[in-house]
């Protein structure tokens, strides 16, 4: 599969709707659904002013206005797609593919807070006096100005990376934290009352950002959750036993999805097939 170049379609916005924007990247069409009013630019109330860059939607704040209500935008990457999205207080977020956040247009003055599901990677600006939450299902992410992974993909299972600077994992059910540090991993199973911590190697979960899928002695089940998302592909068992097989193994994420699973088939001796948008596996 090659990359398609971005193609960013020019962003417009209304006074006093809701709509729907458009833009088409590897993998389809971003859409970012917004209150657009809010978006709006004028010689009365300039609040906030967005821009479509090549891979990225960029929200710059005026400084010294407040605003009264706060409106969300809903980002939606879909399966093949990835982006980035520069947040009113300079944040920046890479999106990976199959993935949905909800963001305010412009954070209030006590904390910032998006809505994640999917996989991203956050790079946060530090503001002492606002702290920043990611709210996934069940699971809070306090940061205090840092760089981590989170990952919802794994049905009833959310990974959160940290590769610096220091954040809170909070259950939400249970209202347990646990504070983690660089090269820790937090993982939340569904119906637990607390994450589990443990050290692992930080690339494996943030290289995709940078163009690479790394994978360390990972359930074939898993790397193929990751590559369908990435190659808008669905993927069929004819021996459920392969899904518990382990690979590693290190290669670049725009190579066709053929050169990755002839890579698997030579370490594990599974076979796999292309039928249309469809990989089967069988050994």
């Amino acid at each position: 599969m090659e990359m398609n170049k971005y193609l960013i379609a020019a962003l417009y916005v209304v006074a006093g709707c809701v709509a729907t924007l458009p833009i088409n990247v590897r993998g389809g069409n971003v859409s970012v659904r917004t209150d657009c009013y809010r978006l709006l630019v004028s010689s009365t109330e300039k609040v906030i002013t967005v821009t479509g860059e090549k891979d990225r939607l960029v929200y710059t704040s005026s400084e010294g206005k407040n605003v009264d209500e706060i409106r969300f935008n809903e980002l939606e990457v879909p399966r093949g797609g990835e982006y980035k999205v520069r947040l009113a207080d300079g944040t920046l977020v890479y999106l990976n593919s199959a993935t949905r956040m909800k963001y305010p247009v412009k954070f209030d003055e006590k904390e910032r807070k998006v809505y994640l599901s999917g996989e991203a990677y956050f790079e946060v600006a530090k503001d002492p006096e606002r702290p920043f939450f990611v709210e996934m299902e069940g699971v809070e992410v306090r940061v205090y100005g840092t760089s981590f992974n989170v990952n919802t993909h794994q049905e009833g299972n959310i990974q959160t990376v940290l590769v610096k600077g220091s954040i809170g994992v909070k259950v939400l059910s249970s209202g347990m934290e646990s504070m983690i540090r660089p090269g820790q991993m937090a993982e939340f199973k569904q119906g637990n009352t607390k994450v589990d911590v443990k050290d692992v190697n930080v690339a494996v979960y943030t290289d995709w950002k940078d163009g690479i899928f790394r994978f360390e002695n990972q359930r074939l089940e898993d790397i193929l959750t990751v590559l369908s998302n990435w190659y808008d592909v669905d993927v069929f068992y004819q021996t459920a036993s392969v899904k518990e097989l382990h690979f590693s193994g290190y290669m670049e994420r725009y190579k066709d999805v053929s050169v990755i699973l002839e890579a698997i088939t030579l370490s594990t001796g599974v076979t796999f097939s292309i039928q249309g948008k469809t990989i089967v596996v069988s050994k």
